[in-house]
């Protein structure tokens, strides 16, 4: 099953979520995404961390919940990335009728991010780019 089935077969309503990280990556074939990570809005959120079948996680201070390799995520401010999950939702690549953190705000995320691995797969997106734009002209 491919990551566009996956998040599809949740059945999370439209404009109340994203896929950020490298889900966006694994759909437009740059490279495989190892995990899934949702960002959604607060509604949202409580609905699905009361239904029971999620589990909970606390990481920089705030509760996670994960379940089969996804990760869902109550919100995607930082100090090091002040974008909201809000924000991501409404500038969203939809692919196949999901919605994907778009690439300018993906490479963003990462550089907040700044571990070695999102420094290689901001090359990877720029690359993917440079290739996109290059096979766009005529």
């Amino acid at each position: 099953m491919n990551i566009i089935e996956q998040i599809k077969k949740m059945n999370l309503p439209l404009g109340h979520y994203v896929v950020v990280g490298s889900g966006v990556m694994d759909a437009l074939g740059m490279r495989p995404a190892h995990d899934i990570d949702i960002a959604v809005t607060p509604e949202l959120f409580k609905t699905l961390r009361t239904s029971g079948v999620w589990e909970e996680e606390e990481r920089h201070g705030k509760i996670f919940l994960k379940q089969d390799g996804i990760d869902i995520i109550p919100e995607l401010s930082w100090s090091e990335y002040p974008t909201t999950t809000e924000e991501a939702i409404a500038s969203a690549l939809i692919i196949d009728n999901v919605p994907f953190m778009n690439l300018e705000e993906l490479k963003k995320f990462k550089t907040a991010l700044g571990r070695e691995k999102d420094k290689a797969d901001i090359a990877l997106i720029e690359n993917y780019q440079q290739n996109e734009q290059a096979s766009s002209m005529p």
